[in-house]
């Protein structure tokens, strides 16, 4: 079809409903993951709700609320943003929830780090995984510089990151959302967010098990079952991330972008 000015109009107006045909395709597939992100942030904001009914004790206890407000915050509009199939502009916002989260774990386990950082000190996430590999309630620095690795990578232009949208190569018109995303990046995606919000649950359901105990009895009852509620969704995202990604590559391959 030749090139017509109307036409670039009309494609550009019809950008809002190309991103809101990929939010009911990709929402309805990720049913499970979107239920038991919900449980996981409306547990968070419960003990949000509690905190804002209890002074902080000490320095440390206000980093770890400042921290959980951050965290929460960008999980939670990035989800928004995954399930729309925007994954590019994900990245960034669940970069910047690992580096905080990771910071408040520290924090949590140690408070000579909170009153350092509450101080002014730049504390860099290279810093922040040894320390919480050397702790014994930390976690294994290799598994976090894993997830460091992806979130960081998946934040600047990477060319095994930017899809190949074949711009006058069959295609006139690539912007915004007229393309399928790879559903095994959805997926993929999916999982470790998910593990995103069970970190953050999980560290301050704990640190402040103190306080919720004798306010909210029933709390750590349904944290339990939001936890039992995600293991079998982080395995079905995960197996489903690997079978998607083997049937793009096949498709690759028969479509001759790949040997």
């Amino acid at each position: 079809m030749p090139y017509s000015v109307a036409e670039a109009h009309s494609l550009f107006d019809q950008l809002p409903e190309f991103a809101a045909t990929r939010l009911r395709e990709i929402s309805g597939m990720a049913q499970p993951y979107i239920s038991v992100t919900d449980r996981y942030a409306h547990l968070v904001a419960r003990l949000t709700s509690l905190l804002g009914h209890t002074p902080p004790r000490d320095t440390q206890d206000r980093v770890i609320r400042d921290l959980l407000a951050d965290v929460f915050d960008f999980l939670f509009e990035s989800r928004s943003l995954i399930v729309g199939g925007k994954l590019a502009i994900a990245y960034p916002l669940a970069r910047r929830a690992y580096e905080s989260l990771s910071l408040l774990h520290l924090c949590a386990v140690d408070s000579s780090w909170a009153t350092k950082w509450e101080g002014g000190k730049r504390i860099g996430n290279a810093e922040v995984r040894k320390q919480l590999g050397r702790h014994p309630m930390g976690e294994p620095e290799a598994a976090m510089k894993d997830l460091y690795s992806f979130f960081s990578e998946a934040s600047h232009p990477n060319r095994e990151l930017i899809a190949c949208r074949f711009l006058g190569e069959g295609n006139e018109f690539v912007l915004g959302l007229i393309g399928k995303p790879e559903l095994f990046l959805v997926a993929d995606y999916c999982a470790k967010h998910l593990e995103l919000w069970h970190w953050l649950a999980a560290t301050v359901s704990y640190f402040y098990r103190g306080i919720i105990g004798p306010t909210d009895p029933k709390y750590f009852d349904e944290y339990h079952q939001c936890f039992e509620e995600a293991k079998p969704v982080k395995k079905w995202l995960v197996e489903n991330s690997v079978h998607l990604h083997a049937e793009a590559l096949a498709l690759a391959r028969s479509e001759g972008h790949i040997k």
